[in-house]
């Protein structure tokens, strides 16, 4: 039998490479980078699980229910169902296999509040969880590669999936020493590539996380969903032409907003939202920022009201990163914040067992649409990426042929020279992928209206037509043949928040404030015929 195929080593890969280990089903984990060098190592703040080992009255039900109003009621109530319900297990399982996470003096698992929920609900290791969290899922790989379980290719980029008939049969791989193109023939496929912080290039997240992958298979034809709900974290901070995050768990320790009036420190959101307050939803808090900042007054985060043994032990990664980075002593200095791009909620579209409409393709974590509706609570990505990565192996082994499949590609396809056919050199990719960054993060912003969204597509389709037909001297080959597809990808953001007439969660419309219930539904884009259609589609369960 071929192995399952995985596109990426964060969180959901390797969560999915393992359970296909348990279960004796042998995968092939493909990343460019080693785990310890991928996006989620950079997750801070924690883990969600109702676990209620701090004495108070939590369960999944609750979870649930903040976790689908949070989204604005755009999730599928049954897959933020099992996600909820399956998250103190996720968590257990974790600690178990030795995840360090802060335990409280009864020995029990530590739990912080975290924004958009009622109950201390979030597990951590200090401010460094995704660390831990990578660490201990690599050591548990490293057990099964001894056997011959899991098989992982590091150095390995993305240039094509295979499909015939409807059916995923493998990927094309390009060397990124060699440049060599190889054909891994895959009994099942789980995309677990990531977000797209690359096409928008200042993003809280790694700019390696380009999109590609997705922007790949939309131009094959897959669906994508809720393009347009894209978080902005509150508190980031600018630095060297991206923004650097400081993580919700500041806020979760008792962190304070403000910005001065007349002298004088006004926690704005303390006033105006005084059960939550600083720890409303992330889309609430960015919008609240973005008001004053529009009259020109910067937001603060204080961490000087926080018991300092609590900054040292709980937040360490915080004040080095300050110290490092900004020259800035938080204990004794509030840090200059406003909104940046965090977190992507839409993505290549699945059902609630994470498949796709391709047989044999899966996809989980932040390459896939699912768990968060219109916008994330914190703590809920590494427990999506976790639960969905062990749900995309389920749903993988469930379809397993068991036969092992006699197609092959083309020889051809195995040519360099073959994907570049037609095209000039003439392009240089860095300054155009630049232009197309700030073209997006202009248009697509916390607050948004159709004139400037239509302006950014029609200047997208114009920078995409000076672009398409050349090719990058000194690019590698796998970003010469994706970057065309990257235009596409944007341009069906730009169609997605366009066709959305309403203000929902991370989608904020100035030209159509507040929800309307007729648009309570998935954006769906499709490419097909050289044309992107965009529809609204009931969600799935509803």
């Amino acid at each position: 039998m071929d192995k399952v195929v995985i596109i990426g080593s964060g969180a959901a890969g390797l969560s999915a490479a393992i359970h296909l280990a348990e279960e004796n089903v042998p995968c092939l984990l493909i990343s460019e980078m080693p785990s310890a060098r991928v996006q989620s190592n950079m997750a801070e703040g924690g883990i969600n699980a109702a676990l209620n080992t701090m004495g108070q009255d939590d369960r999944p039900e609750l979870h649930e229910a903040e976790t689908y109003k949070a989204g604005r009621f755009l999730a599928c109530k049954e897959a933020v169902h099992r996600l909820t319900h399956g998250a103190p297990d996720i968590v257990r399982i974790l600690y178990d296999w030795g995840m360090a996470l802060n335990i409280t003096e009864e020995g029990n698992i530590a739990l912080r509040p975290f924004g958009g929920q009622t109950r201390k609900r979030t597990a951590f290791a200090s401010a460094s969880t995704g660390k831990q969290l990578m660490y201990t899922l690599a050591t548990k790989a490293r057990a099964y590669e001894a056997d011959g379980r899991i098989e992982t290719r590091t150095g390995y980029r993305f240039l094509h999936l295979v499909e015939n008939n409807g059916r995923a049969m493998g990927v094309l791989l390009v060397s990124a020493r060699t440049g060599q193109i190889v054909y891994a023939p895959a009994s099942g496929v789980i995309l677990a590539s990531g977000g797209m912080n690359g096409l928008f290039g200042n993003a809280t997240g790694s700019v390696l996380n380009k999109g590609n992958v997705t922007a790949s298979l939309f131009s094959a034809g897959l669906p994508l969903a809720n393009l347009e709900m894209i978080q902005y974290h509150p508190t980031t901070t600018r630095l060297h032409g991206k923004n650097m995050l400081i993580t919700e768990a500041v806020r979760g320790e008792g962190g304070r907003l403000y910005v001065e009036q007349n002298g004088e420190r006004f926690y704005f959101m303390e006033v105006k939202y005084p059960e939550l307050g600083n720890l409303m939803p992330r889309d609430v808090i960015a919008r609240e920022e973005w008001q004053w900042i529009k009259q020109g007054i910067q937001p603060y985060l204080d961490m000087r009201d926080i018991p300092r043994e609590v900054s040292i032990h709980k937040l360490a990664g915080v004040l080095e990163a300050c110290h490092d980075f900004l020259s800035l002593d938080p204990l004794q200095q509030p840090i200059p914040v406003s909104p940046g791009i965090h977190y992507f909620m839409g993505g290549i579209y699945v059902d609630v067992n994470h498949r796709t409409c391709l047989r044999n393709l899966f996809a989980a974590g932040e390459a896939a649409c699912q768990y968060h509706g219109a916008n994330r609570l914190g703590g809920n990505s590494l427990l999506g990426a976790m639960f969905g990565g062990r749900t995309a192996a389920d749903s993988a082994m469930e379809d397993l042929s068991g036969k092992t499949a006699d197609f092959r590609p083309s020889e051809s396809w195995l040519q360099p020279s073959v994907w570049l056919k037609g095209r000039k050199a003439g392009l240089n990719i860095p300054a155009a992928r630049n232009a197309l960054n700030l073209l997006l993060q202009k248009a697509l912003g916390i607050e948004r209206n159709e004139k400037d969204l239509a302006q950014c597509l029609r200047d997208v389709q114009e920078l995409e037509a000076r672009s398409v037909m050349q090719y990058d001297e000194q690019a590698p080959l796998d970003e010469n043949v994706l970057f065309p597809d990257s235009f596409r990808l944007a341009r069906a953001i730009l169609h997605s928040a366009l066709t959305r007439r309403e203000s929902r969660g991370a989608h904020t419309r100035t030209d159509y404030p507040g929800e309307r219930e007729e648009y309570r539904k998935t954006t769906m884009c499709v490419f097909h015929q050289n044309e992107i259609r965009t529809t609204f589609e009931p969600i799935e369960g509803d």
